[in-house]
Formats: C-alpha cells, structure tokens, sequence
C-alpha cells in the first residue's frame, strides 16, 4: 500500500520534489537532463548491439576490482580530498574507465563507470555536505559520454586492440586518445558552469592548471593501465603507489589552499594577503619600482544582510570576490580583508593603471546580478580607495592608510565611485 501525505499525493512525489536537481536554474536543469538522456540512449544503443564474451566480462570484473582496490585504498585521503574541494573534482577514477574504454565493449566500459561511482558515492562521497547525487549522477555521465568518445578515437586511429605495438604511431594515437577524453569532459563541465554563472571568464570555464594537469595525469596513467592489463596484468598493481601519492599530493596542496583562502571567496586570508604583500613591497623597494593597493569595499553592506538575509550577502561577496579575481592579473594579490572589506596589491603598476584597474572592478561589480536565479536579482556597488608606493610611503601600512582615506573620501562623496589618494 503506498503512503500518501495528508494532501493525498504519494509522500514519494514529495521527496523528489525536494532533490536539488530542481532548485537548479532551467537551462542548468535541461542541459543535465540532455546529457543523461544522451547517455541513456548510447548505452541502451550498446546495449542492443553488444556481443560480450566469457573474456569480456572477465576484462570487466577485472578493471572493476582494480578501481574498487585503489579507491578503497585511498578512501579516507578522497572524503577528505570532497570535503576541501571545489568543483569541479578530480576524483581519479578516470584511470580505471579511460582504461575501461580502452580494453572493454562499450556497455561494459559505461558498466565500469557506474560500478565506480556508485562506490565512490556509497564509500566516499555520501554525507559530504555539498556532495549531492543528481551531481554524482551527472559526472557518471559524463565520464561515460568521454569513455565512448575515446573509444571511438582509438579505433579510429587503430591503436586498438592495445596488445599491437605500431611505435610511434601508438604513441600519437594514445595521445590523441587522451585529449579526446579529456576535452570531451571538460567542454561538458565548462558548459554547465557557463549556463550557472550570469558573467563568466575563459579562465573560469577551463579551470585551474593544476587540476588539469591532475586530470591529464590520471589519464596518462589510465592509458598505462590499459596496456598493462592486456599484455602484463600482474603489474597493473605497480599503479597503485603512485596513484595513492598522487591521492596524498592533492590533499596537501588543497590543506594548503584552504590555510590561505578566504572560504567565502576564495582570495588570500588576511594574514596570508599581508605576508605576500610585505615580501612584494621589500622586493619593489630594492628594485626601485612602483605598485598600486586597491581597497574595496561593498557599499550598505550591512543593510544587504538586513534586508535580503545573510546567504543572499554571501552571495554578494562572492561576486565581488570574482568579479576582483577576474579583472586582474596572475601576479597580483587579491584578499578578503574581513566583513566586506577587499584589498589588492598591483606590483609594478603606475598610477594610471591602477586606477583604471580599480574602475573596471566598479563597474563589472555595479552591472553584476545578485542571486540571478530569485525573482528580484540584487545589484549592489562599491567604493575603491587608491593609493601608491612609494609616493604614500615607504611602509605597507602607510600605503593601507592613504588607500583607506581615500576609501572614505569615496564613500563620503556619495560611494560607488573611485576615490586616488593625493600622495597619487
């Protein structure tokens, strides 16, 4: 007999309302949905054609026992790994389904896919607070779209079946193997957070350079896999320690990123801003050049939290945050002062081109949408103080003082505007 809630609807068409699939905006929700019903299509399209062998289910237990193994082996390292992590994560599993694709018939290759992540969320993943299962579902997706691509590439350029060695043609071919799977799951991904995102960057949409070569390391790895398991299948263990190091490598590299980030925005911590800043001010000293501090600060911020609530204020600093991130170069220096409070260090900057740094943050901030999704998108603005070294001083916290004089000068002046100090 099936339960019914007291307005008379099955209690079970309530819970699906709930999934966080639905509080995503529509034209997120549609492209996840057409990429799973892809993916439902092809693999039933296998499905129908597959011919599997004795060998082949054999091949299929046996690169799903090697991918549970090491996940299990590195199980702790991966929750804690989630628990730091932003998106998108490098989970490691493609060495398993890169090499699944490469040595298995399509419908056990997208077998092995689900097999993984279905241990990585029930093992790994599931209670992690930011870790939802339509996102779960969705990266399984993915990594089986990206397994049929390659798979197709490989037969394509003939470097199947993996046990022929052609030389450097085999070399070339794997590679290519590689960048298909490779640009074909992180065009998905760069898709989605384009359609999340009201403004976005090129950078945004490829992502850190570290996580990519982090990417391209386990594919490269998942390549030597598929080899080993075809002609030498007792040394696909030697794979294992270095997976594990790269497991524990990631995890330190992220301690050290959550250390001397700002968790709501992402910019350097105050502490970790001021550390950086003083070494870029002695080495502008004994060079004899120039840098440029921008103070920021998020006009009636306060009254942002008042009225709209904390999480739409979250927000708020968020695109602040990136909006600073975004528009300035690798090699400055952008932090989260506190509360609503930014601060950026332009080494080897003159006084116009800081200056016309701090008038794109204005006005990219000025024109941003708060919270797009919500009925009433917010827009807020800030207030910019500017100053120099070495005309403010000779001292970091002399510089910080003219810049916060001429933070007030702007606020005073009616804010939302761009206030020099007059060391400048």
């Amino acid at each position: 007999m099936q339960r019914v809630t007291d307005s008379g609807q099955p209690a079970r068409a309530g819970w699906v309302r709930r999934w966080a699939l639905w509080s995503l905006p529509a034209r997120v929700r549609g492209f996840v949905l057409a990429v799973e019903l892809v993916t439902i299509a092809i693999v039933t399209a296998n499905l129908v054609l597959a011919r599997l062998t004795a060998h082949d289910v054999l091949g299929y237990l046996v690169v799903v026992g090697l991918g549970i193994g090491a996940a299990e082996m590195a199980r702790q390292v991966e929750r804690r790994r989630r628990r730091f992590a932003d998106t998108p994560h490098v989970n490691f599993s493609s060495v398993w389904t890169l090499a699944a694709a490469l040595v298995l018939p399509g419908i056990l290759a997208a077998a092995v896919v689900v097999a993984l992540y279905l241990h990585l969320w029930l093992r790994s993943w599931r209670g992690v607070a930011g870790v939802y299962a339509h996102r779960t579902l969705f990266s399984a997706c993915n990594a089986i779209l990206s397994c049929q691509l390659a798979a197709w590439c490989a037969r394509s350029l003939h470097v199947l079946p993996t046990d022929q060695d052609r030389g450097a043609w085999t070399a070339l071919g794997l590679s290519a193997v590689i960048l298909v799977y490779f640009l074909a799951n992180s065009t998905v991904v760069a898709t989605v957070i384009a359609l999340s995102k009201p403004t976005w960057t090129a950078k945004l949409l490829i992502g850190r350079l570290n996580e990519n070569l982090l990417e391209l390391a386990t594919l490269c790895m998942g390549t030597l896999a598929a080899m080993l398991i075809v002609l030498r299948p007792w040394l696909v263990v030697l794979i294992f320690v270095p997976l594990y190091a790269l497991h524990r490598s990631a995890l330190v590299r992220q301690f050290e990123h959550a250390a001397t980030r700002d968790s709501k925005t992402g910019l350097l911590n105050a502490a970790s801003w001021r550390a950086l800043a003083e070494s870029e001010l002695r080495r502008a000293r004994n060079l004899g050049t120039s840098l440029g501090i921008l103070l920021i600060d998020i006009d009636h911020f306060k009254l942002v939290n008042t009225v709209h609530g904390h999480l739409i204020g979250d927000d708020a600093l968020q695109a602040a945050g990136a909006a600073i991130r975004d528009l300035v170069r690798g090699s400055d220096l952008c932090g989260r002062f506190g509360g609503d409070e930014f601060v950026v260090m332009l080494p080897g900057s003159d006084a116009a081109g800081v200056l016309a740094v701090a008038h794109r943050i204005r006005e990219r901030i000025a024109n941003a949408e708060i919270a797009p999704t919500t009925d009433s998108p917010l827009q807020v603005t800030v207030s910019i103080g500017v100053a120099a070294f070495p005309a403010a001083g000779p001292d970091l916290d002399d510089v910080l003082l003219a810049a916060d004089n001429a933070l007030f000068a702007a606020k005073d002046s009616g804010r939302n505007r761009v206030q020099a100090s007059e060391a400048m």
